[in-house]
């Protein structure tokens, strides 16, 4: 790929990154806020699905036998496969598989799970097991905006974007690392950091003496246009990259170019 090629990637790329961003934190954002609307006991499902569900415990028990089961239909069968800890608090919990019956009525209903021979004070609340007739229905009551409008959960939504993102911006840094390449054959170099320094503008870029640089060394200032808005003379020098002292001193950015004349 040419230079004008590795810019207009990169710049496409850029775009793709920051919109997979974007995205990833509204989905998070939906996420979260859906939690806040939803009580975290309900569970919505459809007749003849087998569903994975945790719950959490009053108390740390040994193992599932020692925990019961109650349901308010025979239709709803939970079996309990272990208690564990949970993941980001480390409270005591249990989890299993809900199996729903295909003859089920649509409807509400209720499932306890508790701890053999132990009568609390202060009960856990029933699991609500909402059972919709089909899929759009059950779609429509969802909180979360994209659970509601596409039918998939935000945090399902979150995890794939999160791929995309990883791979735009490694193709971003690839392509700028490419870009480097090509401009430093042609003598220039963008600028990657405007700092003022003693009271003068100095800039860096990727130019050095492995690209004919030496301390003194005045080099063009471009801008975002290609137009000359000033020179930079060389103060500090390695193979590499170089820092110099911008004149006139204006508003010079990042990603402006400096232009080695030869």
């Amino acid at each position: 790929m040419n230079l004008a090629q590795v810019s207009k990637w990169q710049s496409l790329l850029g775009k793709l990154a920051a919109a997979c961003c974007l995205l990833a934190f509204l989905a998070l954002f939906d996420g979260l806020i859906s939690r806040f609307r939803e009580p975290l006991n309900i569970f919505k499902v459809l007749p003849g699905e087998t569903v994975y569900i945790n719950g959490p415990l009053e108390e740390a028990v040994p193992d599932i036998q020692q925990l019961t089961v109650q349901s308010s239909s025979d239709q709803l069968v939970l079996t309990l496969e272990a208690v564990h800890k949970g993941y980001f608090l480390g409270g005591n919990m249990w989890r299993g598989l809900l199996a729903i019956s295909p003859q089920i009525r649509p409807g509400e209903y209720t499932l306890t799970v508790g701890i053999r021979g132990k009568v609390s004070a202060h009960p856990l609340p029933p699991y609500r097991i909402i059972v919709f007739p089909d899929i759009p229905s059950r779609q429509l009551s969802y909180k979360s905006l994209s659970g509601h409008y596409l039918g998939v959960s935000p945090w399902l939504l979150f995890v794939m974007l999160l791929p995309t993102v990883l791979v735009a911006f490694g193709g971003v840094f690839w392509l700028s690392q490419k870009r480097g390449k090509l401009l430093a054959q042609l003598g220039q170099a963008e600028v990657y950091r405007v700092a003022r320094v003693e009271e003068k503008c100095v800039v860096s870029f990727g130019l050095g003496t492995t690209h004919g640089v030496q301390m003194g060394s005045r080099l063009v200032l471009l801008d975002d246009s290609g137009q000359m808005v000033g020179t930079v003379e060389v103060e500090e020098v390695s193979e590499t990259d170089s820092l110099g002292r911008v004149s006139p001193e204006g508003e010079i950015k990042p990603g402006y170019l400096v232009r080695l004349d030869r």
